[in-house]
This record gives structure tokens, sequence and C-alpha cells, in this order.
């Protein structure tokens, strides 16, 4: 096994938004989830607010959730984005210092 790593500045950009675009559909349906399954819907479908409590204090951990999911993977996608910004620079400063050697 090789301690050599490899980057395909091209693959992580791609990843990179791949990251992005999945966060932002995650934001859309979780507009969509809220509008869907909000505290009153439930309390319409279930006839009562003591009956619909249980399942609003499910729904509420799901929405949590998938805004922390959501948060994450806008993080990810950013993180990456760096990533690929600065092995980009230290590949190009590599360039002109070879360059400037001969």
């Amino acid at each position: 096994m090789s301690d050599e790593v490899r980057l395909s500045t091209d693959e992580l950009h791609t990843l990179g938004a791949t990251f992005g675009v999945r966060a932002e559909e995650l934001s859309r349906q979780l507009a969509a989830f809220r509008r869907r399954a909000d505290a009153e819907a439930l309390r319409d479908g279930f006839g009562s607010e003591e009956a619909a409590r249980p399942f609003r204090e499910l729904y509420e951990q799901a929405e949590q959730a998938l805004v922390q999911l959501q948060r994450r993977l806008a993080d990810v996608g950013s993180d990456i984005r760096e990533t690929v910004a600065n092995a980009q620079a230290a590949e190009d400063e590599l360039v002109e210092i070879m360059r400037s050697v001969k």
C-alpha cells in the first residue's frame, strides 16, 4: 500500500457541487414537508391536540433532523469546494516554481 494521495480537482469539484445540489433539494423537500405536516394539520387529522401530540413530537424531531442534515450537506459541499480551490492554487504554484527552475 502506498502513502501517496492523488486528487482530481475536477472530480472533487463535481462531488462538492453534488453535495450542494442535494442540500438544496433537501431544503425544498423540507419546505414541502412543513406545508403538509404542520401541527395544525396533525391536530385536524387526529381530531384533537391530545391525540396529535405524540405525532407532533415525532414531526418536530424529524424536522430538526432534516434541517441538521441539510446544513451538514451544505457544509460538506462548501468544504469540498474550498479543498478544490486550495488544491488548484497549490498546483498552480507548483507549476510556476517548476517553470522558474527551468
